[in-house]
């Protein structure tokens, strides 16, 4: 199985066979746990995340289905996985796949999810966040230096925060575009790269700039970036 997303039509599509479908979530569970042996917590993270909101979404629909109703299942539909209810023909074989799929599922994404979780912690307490130089007053731009003491490469990135609504909440996100990679001389420092783009972008004569320091080296863009940014989101909102 080598999709990153659960298919949509997993739950209620194709086979209802809970056997085979459990097959397939394990199958797909598999390649995340490959993922967490080699250190790298995303996509994993997010794509387990999703998996476990839906899940739980369809679990909860179904029990407020039932209790409304108080009536027997007639079926699914396929399209907008929704549960079809009647008050006559129950239909309790499909009811019991549902339940049986639901109740080993969730323990089985619940478990990679603590794995990655714990992987997680275990990376941010190798990584630690600082400001470089005085910091100005606005800081919804700047630079994130990504350092990697072990190899002694620093990757640059210019980040924006910004404001989105999502179901109805403000939620913080911060864009990420990258500006250089070079490797650290022992004479160079951190206080000399942000003079250096203070220079190559004079529009920012006193940028925001915030060091990330991590003491092993992990994979960058499947670890060490995703942890770092959302450290950085935590002190930008503070």
């Amino acid at each position: 199985m080598s999709q990153d997303k659960l298919p949509n039509d997993w739950l209620t599509g194709g086979l209802l066979d809970a056997e085979y479908k459990q097959y397939t979530l394990l199958a797909w569970l598999k390649r995340w746990e490959r993922e967490f042996r080699d250190v790298k917590i995303y996509p994993a993270m997010e794509h387990l995340t999703d998996a476990h909101r839906e899940l739980k979404t369809f679990q909860k629909e179904q029990r407020n289905w039932r209790k409304a109703l108080q009536g027997p299942l007639q079926g699914l539909d396929f399209a907008s996985r929704r549960l079809i209810y009647k008050h006559f023909n129950a239909h309790p074989e499909l009811q019991a796949y549902l339940d049986e799929l639901l109740a080993f599922s969730l323990p089985q994404i619940e478990k990679a999810l603590a794995t990655g979780k714990n992987l997680y912690n275990i990376v941010e307490e190798h990584l630690e966040l600082e400001p470089i130089g005085i910091q100005p007053l606005y800081r919804d731009e700047g630079y994130l230096l990504v350092y990697d003491e072990d190899q002694r490469e620093v990757n640059n990135y210019r980040y924006a925060k910004s404001r989105i609504l999502l179901n109805g909440e403000q939620h913080v996100q911060l864009a990420l575009s990258p500006v250089e990679k070079l490797k650290k001389s022992w004479t160079d420092t951190f206080e000399q790269m942000k003079v250096r783009l203070a220079r190559q972008f004079p529009e920012w004569p006193n940028p925001a700039v915030f060091l990330a320091r991590v003491s092993y080296s992990f994979p960058l863009q499947q670890t060490t970036l995703p942890v770092a940014k959302r450290r950085l989101i935590r002190l930008l909102i503070d």
